[in-house]
């Protein structure tokens, strides 16, 4: 006898109206009927027949609890009333609608530079993975401009977006999939780009010229060109140097006395770190680490047949700090400095449990605590860690005690 065949059902929210669909090939169907039950329990759930020439019917919101497994038959019944024998079972899931969303976009979604990284939050409160992923950039009227690979990596979902335009409207979006089919979008999500193309000084100094009626103006910020075939991208500010060299050989000299600042992050490392030279007379700033885990950083003049040689005190830092060394010439004498900031380590989540916590679940900062029982969270809101090599007296279920000097 004749049975339908229930279309293939993804994933979707129980907490949502859901529409399925039937396929039958015998008398026309004036009614049909679908048959929910319980995966594990085969405790039939939902048993409901609707009055309806379509080949549809909607499960209603909250029938059915998010986080479980069911099975669906289907049966139609012609103008006649005679019932088709039962489809065949049909295995689907129900989850929550995970969070899939652009997280840490700038204020007001306002992009500053030609390279913007955008990055997404996923969360499932079921634990489902998520399976792969597409970018995609729009213009003004939301035309697609670029489509990413399809990409899968569940850890950094993210992608760089390059060569935006300046003064310029796009929309960013990205759509995926769960590795059970369960649709994820973002949403088209508008970002404007403007960023800066100096073409005057950022600094003036006028002196007043009364004979003439007139203000003189002068500055001693000098422009200068990048004369490479290197491509560069600006991060928070700062240019990525990481396997690059960046070198100016015109637009500038310096003939006297001066101060030089360099400043930037991710410089734990034996290298050679700034070079500058004039022709006749030149400085390079390197560093090294020593085998006690301590860095110096190493001045070296050319100073005719030998090298003037000056070093900083140890240091002791991470990648994520940022380092300012000063350099300063006065009367031929050098000077080097060493100034060290704290990075900004965001504070994460803890997990307790025998299961190590799926990587898309977890922040980059989150710690895991292996114990016994089930895994579960501790917000970072809900705890307070403490640094000391005396335990804390004020400490409260789940804070965490550092114990050191």
């Amino acid at each position: 006898m004749a049975k339908p065949y229930i279309q293939k059902i993804l994933p979707f929210d129980a907490n949502k109206d859901r529409e399925i669909s039937l396929s039958w090939t015998g008398n026309r169907s004036q009614a049909n009927r679908i048959i929910i039950s319980d995966y594990e329990t085969n405790t039939v759930i939902f048993d409901d027949t609707v009055s309806s020439f379509a080949l549809k019917h909607t499960i209603p919101a909250h029938t059915l609890t998010n986080g479980k497994k069911y099975v669906i038959q289907a049966q139609t019944y012609d103008v006649e009333n005679n019932a088709s024998a039962l489809s065949d079972k049909v295995l689907f899931f129900v989850f929550e609608t995970p969070d899939f969303y652009f997280k840490d976009l700038p204020e007001n979604n306002a992009i500053n530079n030609s390279t913007f990284t955008a990055n997404i939050y996923y969360y499932s409160a079921d634990w489902e993975d998520i399976g792969k992923y597409v970018f995609y950039l729009y213009d003004s009227a939301k035309k697609q401009l670029l489509q990413s690979n399809e990409l899968t990596d569940d850890f950094n979902i993210n992608y760089t977006y390059r060569g935006l335009d300046n003064n310029t409207v796009y929309y960013i979006r990205c759509v995926g999939l769960t590795v059970n089919g369960m649709e994820l979008d973002t949403g088209y999500v508008e970002i404007t780009v403007k960023f800066e193309n100096p073409n005057q000084y950022a600094r003036l100094y006028a002196t007043p010229v009364p004979k003439q009626g007139c203000v003189q103006a002068a500055t001693n910020i000098i422009i200068i060109q990048y004369n490479g075939t290197d491509s560069f991208e600006y991060i928070d500010g700062m240019i990525d140097l990481r396997g690059k060299t960046l070198y100016y050989d015109k637009g500038f000299l310096i003939k006297d006395d001066f101060t030089v600042l360099i400043r930037g992050i991710n410089l734990w490392q034996t290298a050679e770190i700034f070079k500058m030279s004039n022709g006749e007379s030149g400085l390079t700033l390197s560093s090294r680490i020593y085998d006690e885990g301590k860095l110096r950083f190493k001045l070296t003049v050319p100073n005719g047949i030998s090298n003037y040689i000056l070093y900083s005190d140890e240091q002791v830092f991470t990648n994520t700090d940022m380092v300012t060394v000063a350099i300063r010439r006065k009367n031929n004498i050098y000077q080097i400095k060493v100034l060290i900031e704290p990075g900004n380590v965001k504070e994460g989540n803890m997990w307790y449990g025998t299961l190590r916590p799926p990587r898309q679940l977890m922040d980059d900062n989150d710690v895991w605590i292996d114990t016994s029982g089930d895994t579960a969270v501790v917000h970072k809101d809900n705890y307070t860690a403490f640094l000391g090599k005396n335990e804390p007296f004020v400490a409260i279920l789940n804070d965490l005690w550092l114990g050191g000097d």
